[in-house]
């Protein structure tokens, strides 16, 4: 790849921690949080989280515990990055979750992957924590196109993207909305 950057790719954490002063969110690691578990747990049993996103089909906290445990190695290879979305002042409480949920190092691509806490939802925490990270994503790591893909009926999921800096470039032959953002 032209980028430098060897085979697989390897996805550091972002230094400085990502933040955004306006919204009051920060993005930090799994497991950093003593209720980390508990909290993906939870939004594993929220409706709209398993609706729109994929939960484990043993979503408990030991498969929680095993996940968080597993996120450091998952980036190590390139196959996915997930952060936490959480208050700048709380930082142990988890809000939501951003991060890239599908890589292709030989295509030069990542997927954008968010979700939310019900008591989270509606205050611009995930569209500014989608923000913040496809702004990083794409300076910061050999990624040259970020995606993402929604469904008509979760239009909020789309606002994210756009939000994002991401522009709806069309829709599959199953109605997903598809919207890429290339590095500048």
């Amino acid at each position: 790849m032209s980028d430098g950057w060897a085979e697989p790719w390897v996805f550091p954490l972002p230094w400085p921690p990502l933040a955004d002063s306006a919204t009051e969110i920060g993005l930090r690691p799994w497991g950093a949080g003593e209720d980390d578990a508990s909290a993906l747990v939870e939004a594993w049993a929220d409706a709209e989280v398993a609706r729109w996103t994929s939960v484990p089909p043993d979503p408990s906290i030991d498969t929680a515990r095993t996940w968080i445990r597993g996120e450091e190695r998952r980036r190590a290879q390139g196959l996915a990055m997930d952060l936490v979305i959480s208050k700048l002042d709380e930082p142990r409480i988890v809000l939501g979750e951003i991060g890239l949920v599908m890589v292709e190092p030989d295509k030069g691509w990542a997927e954008l992957g968010y979700w939310l806490a019900p008591d989270a939802r509606g205050a611009g925490r995930a569209a500014a924590a989608a923000s913040l990270f496809a702004e990083w994503t794409l300076r910061e790591l050999p990624v040259r196109r970020l995606f993402a893909r929604t469904q008509p009926d979760n239009p909020k999921a789309g606002r994210v993207a756009d939000a994002a800096g991401l522009t709806r470039a069309g829709e599959l032959d199953t109605g997903t909305e598809v919207w890429i953002r290339d590095r500048a």
